[in-house]
């Protein structure tokens, strides 16, 4: 592919992902506390996350791509979760710090090494991990009920490529093939 070419696609990519990331925050909105405006920024935190009787606290985007990542490896030390994330260990630390201070995590002792500090999912993190789980599978239950089955189809399969193609993106440039 030529470098003309290469442009013009990197051009029509970046006029339609704003658009895209609008229309979904759109079905989002009073479903889910996020927003992602027509220019594909985050307009505010992810929400505003009330535990019991405690008062809501804001959650950044990375502190909750954090709290995805602890709940998908179930413990992870603070090294681990840095290197999944693509933060600094010292701004992986700080974070961490603030979700343990939030409530939302625990940092103890690994049962196996007692010199191994691990993060895990406090009970009121898995219960609000688990609520957006549910909200969010809520909402794009209602956007594929909303479309024909070739569209829903169609969705699915672009997700997927979508997915595919982004996780290609955090391999290192000999791994992507060029």
């Amino acid at each position: 592919m030529s470098r003309k070419e290469a442009r013009a696609r990197a051009e029509r990519i970046a006029k339609l992902l704003p658009s895209i990331m609008g229309s979904i925050a759109r079905w989002h909105q009073g479903k889910m506390t996020m927003s992602i405006g027509e220019n594909g920024k985050m307009e505010r935190p992810i929400g505003d996350v009330a535990m019991g009787n405690s008062p809501a606290r804001k959650l950044t985007f990375n502190q909750y791509q954090a709290l995805t990542m602890i709940r998908e490896m179930n413990e992870c030390s603070v090294n681990e979760l840095a290197e999944k994330l693509h933060l600094a260990q010292s701004t992986t630390s700080q974070l961490v710090d603030r979700l343990v201070k939030g409530g939302f995590v625990i940092r103890e002792t690994a049962s196996d090494d007692r010199r191994r500090i691990v993060v895990t999912l406090s009970k009121s993190g898995a219960l609000m991990m688990e609520r957006r789980r549910q909200s969010i599978l809520d909402v794009y239950e209602q956007i594929l009920l909303s479309l024909d089955e070739a569209d829903q189809q169609t969705l699915e399969d672009a997700f997927d490529k979508f997915y595919r193609v982004a996780s290609k993106l955090n391999q290192p440039p000999a791994k992507r093939g060029g």
